[in-house]
């Protein structure tokens, strides 16, 4: 990204795809956008985060994901170039931190959630594992600096 900064006009919204922690410093890709790039393109800053697998996308089966940016109409404006007006549909929300958080600990949950298949376990326990799962996400997104409301 810092060595296509060039290219990169100013005003133009800029996606983290990505999610998870980076090793060393738990920042996320929004953070670490923030961190590498000059302060003027701060404002054009977005995320996209899931739940979605590509391959569904692909194969035209409904999908929603969610565009976050602190600047409402930057998440706007991705969120309308990302929905397909068919079967893609992207969400707006200014929760940047909830949503990166989430994006990073719902793939947690969904290795949990196969162990507990390969463990044998029934719906009782995936049922438990969702809402305990969802609870402790939370707490976390809220220490992050979630307003709470992306969960």
């Amino acid at each position: 990204l810092v060595t296509n900064l060039a290219k990169i006009p100013v005003g133009c919204p800029v996606v983290a795809c990505a999610k998870g922690f980076e090793v060393g410093t738990a920042e996320t890709p929004y953070e670490m956008m923030v961190g590498e790039l000059p302060g003027k393109y701060h404002r054009h800053f977005a995320v996209l985060a899931g739940p979605s697998f590509a391959k569904e996308i692909m194969d035209g089966q409904p999908t929603n994901v969610v565009v976050a940016s602190e600047s409402r109409d930057v998440a706007t404006l991705v969120a309308r170039y990302v929905s397909d007006g068919s079967t893609l549909r992207a969400y707006v929300s200014d929760d940047v931190n909830g949503i990166e958080v989430s994006g990073a600990v719902k793939n947690v949950l969904a290795i949990a959630s196969g162990a507990l298949d390969g463990l044998g376990f029934g719906n009782n326990a995936r049922a438990a594992l969702v809402c305990r799962g969802l609870a402790e996400l939370t707490r976390l997104a809220v220490a992050a600096g979630s307003n709470g409301r992306a969960m």
